[in-house]
């Protein structure tokens, strides 16, 4: 066994590299049917991406915040909301770029069955109703629903804050007391125009932000959040070789279980049960503190799949446009082998190019900031 990886002042590479990796998995993904959809996490383990992407992103926020919020509270919550508005923003206009596109393809391609699996015929049953919806984020395309729980864990952060403020012990408290009753009395916030609530319950959802949330303040302190354990490292790899042996195996059940709580054995992703927050938060602890993957993380050659982490939200949005075009067109026709990896690549290429853009002009006001 490796020693457990050493703190670090400076910025963890691990943080963007790994985000950048969910990333990319995500958009892999969110174009369902793909060859390169079998060498995702999600066929390895009971989490996905999904889990990592929220989980890092309480991560990033801790980071960002927490000594601000300790400095000047509301200057700290203006910034804190601006970033939410912003995702906002982002969330809109994608969702109105994508409807532009399912739209596209329900009338000139025939993918009618698409715009079904995705709640898109509400927009031509009750377009007005489903507007409402939209500006109000209780009507979420399918494989656009990760930016509204996003958005919304973002705009509680500063109560979060607060209570961390307090005690980062009470505030896993009231997360862990929000996630169990709303998983065990099935809360959550209700869809309109259509029926049903959130695919991602925020209510649940909330518990591994918050636990990322920690786990940031923890670093930004120079802090420890978990310490290293021959014992706890024992048991995360032997419940991570477990859930993998299930998964690939396909010999699992979800019924043997009988009339056992669905949170506490089931696998339904909306509510993020515990098998599944197990697994998320085992790999986490894994990566957190084996020394490789620092040095992996860190690597030159591997320096894109960092570059697409520094610049999350553009990359997602981009991703989530570029992959329900692909899934279009896999609707429409036929892909074969070379032209299913190629289109992935190009999908690929050009979130990369996005980042790449951003960052360098993000380097060119820091430049010109320092010789004002």
């Amino acid at each position: 066994m490796q020693h457990p990886a050493a703190q670090s002042a400076g910025r963890d590479p691990r943080l963007d590299f790994f985000r950048g990796l969910a990333l990319v998995m995500i958009f892999i993904n969110h174009v369902p049917g793909n060859m390169l959809e079998a060498v995702t996490s999600k066929n390895f383990g009971f989490s996905d991406a999904a889990e990592a992407f929220v989980l890092m992103s309480g991560m990033s926020a801790g980071l960002a915040y927490s000594n601000a919020y300790a400095r000047d509270r509301i200057n700290a919550v203006a910034r804190v909301l601006r970033r939410a508005g912003r995702l906002y923003g982002v969330h809109l206009l994608t969702t109105v770029l994508a409807v532009i596109v399912l739209m596209t393809g329900h009338d000139f391609l025939g993918t009618t069955a698409l715009s079904e699996r995705v709640n898109m015929m509400s927009y031509l049953e009750a377009p007005w109703t489903t507007a409402l919806g939209v500006l109000t984020m209780t009507h979420q395309l399918g494989y656009f629903n990760i930016l509204p729980l996003y958005m919304l864990l973002l705009a509680a952060t500063p109560v979060f804050l607060a209570l961390a403020a307090r005690s980062r012990v009470l505030l896993l408290s009231v997360s862990v007391s929000i996630w169990a009753i709303a998983g065990w009395n099935n809360i959550n916030l209700p869809n309109f125009p259509t029926d049903g609530s959130w695919f991602l319950n925020p209510f649940s959802w909330q518990l591994i932000y918050c636990i990322g949330l920690c786990a940031g303040i923890s670093a930004k302190k120079g802090e420890t959040f978990v310490g290293y354990s021959p014992v706890l490292m024992t048991v995360a790899i032997t419940y991570l070789g477990f859930s993998m042996f299930v998964i690939q195996g396909q010999n699992y059940e979800l019924t043997a279980w009988g009339d056992s709580p669905a949170l506490l054995v089931g696998f339904e992703k909306g509510i993020l049960p515990l098998p599944r927050l197990m697994h998320a938060l085992a790999l986490a602890y894994v990566v957190s503190q084996i020394a490789v993957f620092r040095t992996i993380a860190g690597s030159a050659k591997l320096a894109a799949v960092s570059l697409l982490g520094k610049q999350g939200l553009a990359v997602f949005a981009w991703g989530s446009l570029v992959a329900i075009v692909l899934q279009v067109l896999r609707e429409a026709y036929v892909f074969s082998s070379a032209v299913e990896i190629t289109t992935l690549m190009i999908g690929l290429a050009i979130q990369y190019a996005v980042a790449q853009r951003l960052e360098t002009a993000k380097v060119a006001v820091k430049k010109q900031t320092r010789v004002a």
